[in-house]
């Protein structure tokens, strides 16, 4: 090492060094400051992520507000500032910074997005607009940007920009279903928000309106429906589709006097029937004789089908087709296993839809054709028992604000092979029907058939008939409790001084449990006591049930 002295004899460093040793000491002081700077502002933005993220917007406010700790480029500040300021739905000061942003030529992908939002949620529809176009020209968030062109142009009334915008949406391959489903839908309404303007300027008469929303505004709207079913704006999307339809009287299920038809025109269900009865045989317990009483467990199987046929929305057509088939357990007793049977039936059910002192109303004309074949020869086969036939005309109507009433009348031709039980009945009934408060139903029913056994005139009889059902919907959850008592008094005729006028109490408890939409299953009790003046009439006897069915 070289050292120097000046002439008094002290050593003196030299200069050059005292100099290196300043930069050094310069530089370690700059950088060390330097570290700290972008240390405090790693932290600083740290806090910022942490505030934001957290909901915190009025605090990561606070942190962009401390000078000169935090340095940006390009607006980054001015950016971030706008985003807490829209969060706090502050949006002239997030418009503001947005604008400063813009100016300074901020790159974040999804400022114009922003700015149109605050924009929006400003009511200052326009330059919204503009912002959300720029939005989809760099391609940020495609399908929401032109969906707030779209209805931002339907706000403002200008329907071609909204139609052509809410079409590039259903087009665009970026779009999902959601989005897609709610294009389709505000589609529907801007293109009828432009039929109307038409009809009022009077472009359109009223029969080309109507004729344009069932070929245009409908087919939108279920496709809307379609595109998402299961989705929570889809029923909104069905709902109004049945306004619009009950507006312009369009809805295909909605008949002219105001009552419903289903949707689906054709259902069927199968069924698969198993009871218990105790007394088939019909046998007085109290004669000594009660050996001869015979039970015995029923499987009764039944298919049907229906189909609605509409026309002019005032008649409503319903073929029908049903076949039953029964057999007994018990195969030893001659009483019961002739009674083992199997019945096809067709019917056709029609409607005359009109209204009766201004209320909706039907005319019934009902056509019934029955089939049985029996073991009535007690030969192990099933035979041809009977032929029937079966007019019945009637009229339902709403004239109490109870419920519906109905009467009807109808003639039963009955053709068996054994001649002697042939006859022909003559019918009338009424029904009444009670919505109680509660949700339940109350139904009474009377019926008078006059028998005419015409081939053997002392069988000859009137029965009067009084059934009230109450029916107990929701009885537990997805469970109906039904109960019923029926009464029915029999006028013998030509039997009276043997028999008597016979009474038949006929009390009834049903509970059925949906198991799904088209599945249920219903357990049953029934009781039934005869009385009549000759034993061999006089009865009683208890049917326990389960049933089965399918509905499709």
């Amino acid at each position: 090492m070289f050292l120097f002295f000046s002439m008094d004899g002290n050593m003196k460093k030299p200069s050059f060094l005292l100099n290196a040793f300043k930069f050094i000491k310069c530089t370690a002081i700059i950088l060390t400051l330097f570290s700290f700077n972008i240390y405090a502002q790693s932290i600083s933005l740290i806090e910022f992520n942490n505030y934001f993220k957290s909901g915190q917007y009025s605090k990561a406010l606070i942190i962009l507000g401390k000078n000169n700790l935090i340095q940006f480029d390009l607006g980054e500040k001015s950016y971030l500032e706008g985003l807490c300021y829209a969060k706090l739905q502050e949006y002239d000061k997030a418009i503001s910074k947005f604008e400063i942003a813009i100016k300074n030529e901020n790159k974040n992908s999804d400022l114009d997005y922003e700015y149109g939002q605050a924009l929006y949620a400003a009511n200052e529809l326009k330059k919204a607009r503009n912002a959300f176009s720029a939005s989809a020209a760099k391609k940020f968030n495609t399908p929401a940007s032109i969906y707030y062109i779209a209805h931002i142009s339907q706000i403002l009334e200008e329907f071609p920009s909204a139609i052509e915008n809410y079409n590039k949406i259903i087009n665009e391959e970026t779009s999902d279903n959601k989005i897609k489903q709610i294009a389709h839908f505000q589609l529907a309404e801007t293109t009828l928000l432009m039929l109307r303007e038409s009809f009022k300027e009077k472009k359109l008469t009223q029969d080309n309106l109507v004729d344009s929303i069932d070929k245009e505004i409908i087919p939108k709207l279920k496709k809307a429906s379609e595109t998402d079913p299961e989705s929570n704006i889809a029923f909104e999307i069905n709902q109004r589709l049945q306004e619009i339809q009950i507006e312009f009287q369009l809805d295909p299920n909605l008949l002219r006097n105001g009552k419903r038809v289903s949707a689906k025109k054709q259902s069927g269900y199968f069924s698969q029937k198993v009871k218990y009865d105790n007394n088939i045989s019909l046998t007085n317990e109290e004669n000594n004789i009660s050996q001869t009483r015979k039970d015995s467990l029923i499987f009764e199987s039944e298919l049907y089908g229906k189909y609605d046929l509409v026309f002019k929305k005032m008649i409503v057509i319903s073929p029908e087709v049903r076949l039953n088939f029964v057999q007994h357990s018990n195969q030893t007793s001659i009483d019961v296993y002739q009674n083992d049977a199997y019945s096809l039936n067709a019917n056709l059910k029609n409607r005359l839809e009109h209204f009766f002192y201004a209320k909706p109303a039907s005319f019934l004309l009902d056509l019934e054709f029955s089939k049985m074949y029996k073991d009535w020869n007690q030969v192990r086969s099933r035979d041809f028992y009977a032929n029937s036939k079966n007019i019945g005309i009637g009229e339902s109507f709403s004239y109490f604000n109870i419920g519906d009433t109905s009467i009807k009348f109808k003639y039963k031709q009955f053709a068996a092979a054994n001649q002697l039980i042939s006859n022909n009945t003559t019918s009338i009934s009424g029904d009444q029907t009670l919505s109680l408060p509660n949700q339940h139903l109350l139904i009474a029913l009377f019926e008078t058939d006059f028998i005419d056994n015409f081939n053997n005139k002392t069988s000859n009889s009137t029965t009067y008939l009084l059934r009230f059902d109450y029916l107990i919907p929701e009885f537990l959850p997805t469970y109906t409790l039904g109960l019923a008592m029926a009464t029915t008094m029999t006028d013998t005729k030509e039997q009276k001084s043997t028999r008597g006028t016979e009474l038949m109490l006929n009390p009834s408890l049903d509970l059925t449990k949906d198991i799904n939409s088209k599945m249920k299953i219903s357990f049953n009790y029934e009781f039934t006591k005869n009385s009549s003046k000759l034993s061999d009439y006089d009865y009683k006897k208890h049917v326990l049930s389960t049933e089965f069915k399918f509905s499709f």
